[in-house]
């Protein structure tokens, strides 16, 4: 009998101390998620809004904006850094609400984009993107100011850190 008295004691002292010890563990964070239809737009210049390749194509002919197209994958180390330390720039933020329309693109998930009447894979948008050529790597990030031409486009391969990405939207907004 002392036997199941110490037994039954044991396990309720340890079922106590197992539910205080989770209780006092910190809930883990939610991963952000990437947006794959547009991120709601608000009215603060402290919010970036992503559209889709379609979406943003569309938007950014409609109000003469330049587009700006991030292209990543949910594996690059240096994407999430840039998304880190450079898309959450209030300055960079600012002049990208300002005068652009951005695109988030992983060309690995597949999707159809219409793009100047066209509908391109992701595959086959990103080969427009680098203008039939191979891909520049992870992340790329294109500016393309006059989208009637499928030509007229500028890649910029590799992680830019907010003062050097600020310069080079100084200089698609002057062109």
């Amino acid at each position: 009998m002392k036997k199941i008295i110490f037994v039954s004691l044991a396990i309720l002292i340890s079922g106590i101390f197992m539910s205080a010890n989770f209780a006092s563990k910190p809930k883990p964070k939610k991963k952000a998620v990437k947006a794959k239809t547009t991120t709601p737009a608000t009215t603060s210049d402290k919010t970036l809004t992503w559209y889709t390749p379609t979406e943003g194509f569309a938007k950014a002919k409609k109000e003469s904006k330049i587009l700006i197209v991030d292209v990543y994958t949910d594996w690059c180390y240096w994407c999430k850094v840039m998304d880190k330390e450079t898309y959450t720039n209030v300055d960079i933020i600012s002049k990208l609400n300002q005068y652009y329309v951005a695109i988030k693109f992983n060309p690995e998930n597949n999707g159809t984009h219409k793009i100047n009447g066209v509908d391109y894979s992701s595959e086959a948008l990103l080969q427009l993107l680098n203008k039939g050529g191979q891909n520049s790597g992870y992340p790329t990030t294109f500016f393309w100011k006059k989208l009637s031409d499928n030509t007229a486009m500028s890649a910029y391969p590799g992680f830019r850190k907010p003062d050097e990405f600020n310069v080079i939207l100084n200089e698609w907004v002057q062109k």
